[in-house]
């Protein structure tokens, strides 16, 4: 139930919220002092306005519980959790520094109660009101924190795959592209892409494509090796197919990909004894 203390604490949140974000900068300061990033004025801007919307929704949700504001303590958590992964924070020093902004948080309240004459027990509700919060605040930033830090591995991840496709060029005119390790759904969709556009880059006509260091594919991958071929094709370049498995060549005519119109070697040293000759 709210009281009236309720609200002269949600009010005194509400007013001093500009003083309060410096107080918890200065507290942030004070226990990362070997993090000079928070010296930068742009940062401490930053910090200070996510801190500002923090401290006027515990405002008014001290004054008004069932005011819905907890769907806003999630939404801030989650932007908090976002902002950090792209810091290269870890969620551990995160969730520490949640338990630093709740100290903040409790110290206000005892102090500006003290001023106004109340007394500690009947702030205890309140201290619970915060609680709920920070326990809402923790959750979506946990939440945000895992699918952040998922999509910055598969952004990682996507990048270093683009790097793994390399097209080697041999003479002019003419590439090859060493396929090597598992090829899944992830590193078959780069590749077409990334292998057009290089193709593209070095004026390839001819690109071989050598299977030598691939011993497994899927249905989906093999599909994707077939689209491959005929969009070289459909650009004016060459496939020609190397080091082809005897049951990788099984797996291309049980799921129905043509090769009948390109050409095959054993090995790499083949094509180039052809060209030489």
């Amino acid at each position: 139930m709210t009281t009236s203390v309720h609200i002269e604490i949600g009010n005194k949140l509400e007013e001093l919220y500009v003083e309060f974000s410096e107080q918890i900068l200065s507290e942030i300061k004070k226990e990362h002092p070997d993090m000079p990033q928070y010296d930068d004025p742009a940062t401490q801007e930053q910090i200070k306005k996510v801190f500002q919307t923090l401290i006027k929704f515990v405002g008014s949700y001290v004054k008004d519980p069932e005011n819905k504001v907890l769907d806003e303590a999630k939404s801030w958590g989650e932007s908090v959790g976002f902002m950090s992964v792209q810091a290269g924070g870890s969620l551990e020093k995160a969730l520490s520094n949640m338990t630093l902004y709740k100290r903040c948080f409790w110290n206000f309240i005892e102090k500006e109660g003290s001023h106004a004459g109340i007394q500690l027990p009947e702030l205890t509700e309140i201290f619970i009101f915060i609680d709920e919060i920070f326990n809402i605040v923790v959750y979506g930033f946990s939440h945000a924190f895992t699918l952040a830090s998922e999509q910055k591995f598969q952004e990682t991840r996507t990048n270093f795959i683009r790097l793994s496709i390399p097209i080697v060029p041999l003479f002019q005119g003419l590439g090859v592209l060493p396929l090597v390790g598992e090829i899944d759904d992830l590193r078959a969709s780069i590749l077409i892409e990334e292998t057009l556009q290089k193709s593209k880059d070095l004026s390839i006509s001819k690109l071989i494509v050598d299977f030598s260091g691939v011993y497994k594919l899927d249905e989906t991958v093999l599909h994707t090796i077939d689209l491959l071929i005929r969009s070289l094709k459909l650009i004016g370049i060459t496939p020609i197919i190397t080091g082809l498995r005897p049951e990788l060549s099984l797996q291309f005519i049980s799921t129905g990909v043509s090769l009948t119109d390109i050409q095959i070697t054993g090995s790499i040293e083949q094509i180039l004894q052809e060209i030489t000759n």
